[in-house]
């Protein structure tokens, strides 16, 4: 099935992807497959050789003086604040300027993609208290994590902040990660579920797949445990295949 359409993703919604372990390429997986335009923003930074494609590129000053002119309706649109002190990263928007830009895009029925957090390109990670940053506005977070630590340590080489995820799930440092560890983070008010909208849906992504193949007693455990907070979970290999996923839970 296709991703973009397992996830239900519509033209008018703003969508904000947090997590570890592929956010970036579900973004521009999800921009590849969706109708343009289609705007993308972060609310924390983006390296800038994550966004050398085609892109429309506006900073949110042009924007918020004339929206219309600075989106272009025919393009991948990127809006940001200007690059950080060490000239490598763009400056993510404000709380404030991540609604305002969400309102325009949602008034234009421009589908606008945000990603929400960061994760220093590891496969798994805790929020820290202040994070993610998801305007209220959002329609859809998705929660993105990496197979492929399942069997490693837990340590700071394969978790973003590890001494978090093992407050939340009681995994001691050190010990190898099993799914049931991953699930139990994500049902956590302090972990997956951590600041996502009261209204907004929520969707689990478990990428890499290819490095680990879940067992049917781990599926089962998928749908049993998620179904509560979670409307979708889906499998995907978005380094071999950015397009096409296998659903493993639809709680519609």
């Amino acid at each position: 099935m296709k991703i973009i359409d397992a996830l239900r993703v519509a033209n008018h919604e703003a969508v904000a992807i947090v997590g570890a372990g592929g956010k970036t390429s579900l973004m521009f997986a999800l921009v590849e497959a969706a109708p343009k335009p289609v705007c993308l923003t972060t609310t924390t930074k983006l390296a800038r050789e994550e966004c050398q494609g085609d892109f429309n590129h506006s900073l949110f000053s042009e924007f918020e003086v004339d929206p219309a002119a600075s989106l272009d309706g025919a393009k991948i649109n990127l809006v940001t604040n200007p690059l950080d002190s060490s000239g490598q990263k763009w400056m993510g928007l404000s709380h404030s300027q991540a609604e305002q830009l969400i309102v325009y895009c949602k008034s234009s029925n421009i589908l606008c993609l945000i990603e929400a957090d960061g994760a220093r390109h590891l496969s798994l990670k805790a929020p820290a208290a202040w994070e993610p940053v998801i305007p209220d506005q959002v329609d859809l977070v998705i929660v993105v994590v990496g197979l492929s630590v399942i069997g490693k340590p837990l340590n700071a080489e394969t978790v973003f902040r590890p001494e978090l995820f093992s407050n939340l799930t009681g995994l001691p440092i050190g010990a190898p990660i099993q799914l049931d560890h991953i699930v139990s983070m994500l049902n956590h008010p302090q972990g997956g579920l951590q600041g996502i909208p009261q209204k907004s849906r929520a969707a689990v992504v478990f990428n890499q797949a290819d490095a680990y193949s879940l067992k049917p007693d781990e599926l089962n455990l998928v749908q049993r445990t998620l179904r509560d907070h979670y409307s979708t979970a889906i499998l995907t290999r978005l380094q071999i295949d950015s397009q096409r996923c296998e659903v493993i839970l639809d709680s519609r």
